[in-house]
């Protein structure tokens, strides 16, 4: 074995930086120690007052090293010439439960410049990461140490049995497709903005294919839980014994809201009296509302133009507006839904979901549609009556309008009620 060279002089050690390992004492390797000469060190190894000190020198030649060392000495003889050059150590990160949680803040946008920062909705966020800490649960429920397990010990014979896994515990196409587009993802950060040097096993894997089947609410239907909005019998039990009032004054406006404008439940918890437009003779004439998805996905920044959706003005939306006192409002910052009560919009989103459950349930009616639902079904009518549905702003293509909301079988009835023939006799 090959050293650094060496003659005996008090201090001074030639060290192995691979194995920590002193080689100088003879010219055969030390403790089993084989690794090459650019692995090794001149050291000093100094005792003054009781304590040991030690630097690693920077010299490569014997009487530099010796020099180096000398120096080191007068140093440590003169404290207040002194002084220990700190350096930084760069900490080596290589557990999957410290990358889980650097992803968590490069979503929060911590330390990332601003021109690279995307808003996320914390409800994203937390379902995100939610979905990588199953990940790993599954992996500690498989016997690994979480403690230990490294980033590049996930490979794809453990992400192919947890893709497995998730094939047979979930039912809903979409959750298995959250699931998976988390750990994609996940991965994408770690190559792109961490550099690991890693294969993106993720990129082969295929999400399932997500048959939408668009279905409305029947009209019946929705009028008879209409008809259940009050205050009586408006308690829920939930399974934990706990007891939720489901009735609030605002309940049924809210979801008729919904109903006849079309909007996504977030979007129209936000509309506002000044979203209300009236024509040169004070009619109304159209909502403005702003599609959120939308500006999440592509508008993040602001830098564009924010996608407005005109919503029409039904009969039934002008009935609501009216009971909304909209003539003495309009045009104020006030909420149109729920604006005297001190509640975050994305907490009345929820609340109202949850009372639209309810009540359907206390209408019994079938479990196949939820609030969601009511946006289908006023495409779906929009498109049957109009056709100018992504005119108006609600969808960027028809192709995403007719895949994703509009009702087939709603398409077919009306088809049938206009006398369609084969022969157009």
């Amino acid at each position: 074995m090959k050293i650094l060279k060496f003659k005996k002089f008090t201090g001074l050690h030639v060290v192995c930086k691979k194995c920590n390992k002193n080689v100088e004492v003879s010219s055969s390797p030390y403790k089993g120690c084989n690794h090459p000469i650019e692995r090794q060190k001149y050291k000093a190894i100094v005792k003054i007052n009781g304590a040991r000190k030690t630097k690693d020198l920077k010299a490569t030649e014997y009487d530099d090293a010796v020099k180096e060392l000398l120096e080191f000495k007068h140093e440590l003889s003169n404290p207040m010439n002194f002084k220990i050059t700190e350096t930084n150590v760069e900490v080596k990160y290589e557990l999957l439960t410290d990358f889980i949680l650097m992803y968590s803040d490069w979503l929060e946008n911590v330390n990332v410049p601003k021109y690279e920062q995307r808003i996320r909705t914390p409800k994203y966020i937390k379902e995100t990461i939610g979905y990588l800490i199953k990940l790993s649960e599954f992996l500690h429920g498989k016997g690994h140490n979480l403690e230990k397990l490294t980033i590049y010990q996930v490979d794809k014979f453990l992400l192919g049995e947890y893709y497995e896994h998730l094939k047979s515990t979930i039912v809903s196409p979409s959750t298995f497709n959250h699931n998976l587009r988390a750990i994609k993802n996940f991965f994408n950060f770690l190559i792109n903005e961490k550099e690991l040097v890693i294969v993106n096993i993720p990129k082969k894997i295929k999400l399932i294919y997500e048959n939408p089947n668009p279905t409305s609410v029947a009209d019946d239907d929705f009028k008879t839980l209409l008809s259940k909005i009050n205050p009586e019998n408006s308690i829920q039990v939930l399974k934990s014994g706990i007891k939720k009032n489901r009735y609030r004054p605002y309940t049924k406006d809210g979801i008729e809201l919904c109903a006849y404008t079309g909007m996504r439940l977030e979007e129209v918890t936000s509309l506002k009296y000044s979203d209300i437009v009236v024509d040169e003779n004070g009619e109304l004439e159209c909502l403005i509302g702003t599609d959120l998805k939308f500006e999440r996905a592509h508008n993040w920044d602001s830098t564009k133009a924010k996608k407005v959706v005109h919503i029409p003005i039904s009969a039934e939306l002008k009935d609501l507006l009216i009971r909304l006192n909209y003539k003495s409002q309009i045009g104020t910052d006030k909420y149109l839904i729920a604006d005297d009560g001190n509640i975050a919009r994305a907490t009345l989103a929820k609340q109202l979901s949850h009372s639209f459950t309810f009540y359907r349930r206390k209408a019994n009616l079938d479990d196949d549609f939820s609030i969601k639902h009511l946006r289908k079904t006023f495409l779906t009518k929009l498109h049957l009556q109009t056709g100018l549905t992504e005119s108006m702003g609600y969808q960027r293509t028809s192709s995403v309008l007719l895949k994703n909301y509009i009702d087939k079988r709603a398409v077919v009835k009306e088809v049938n009620k206009s006398g369609f023939s084969f022969f157009n006799d």
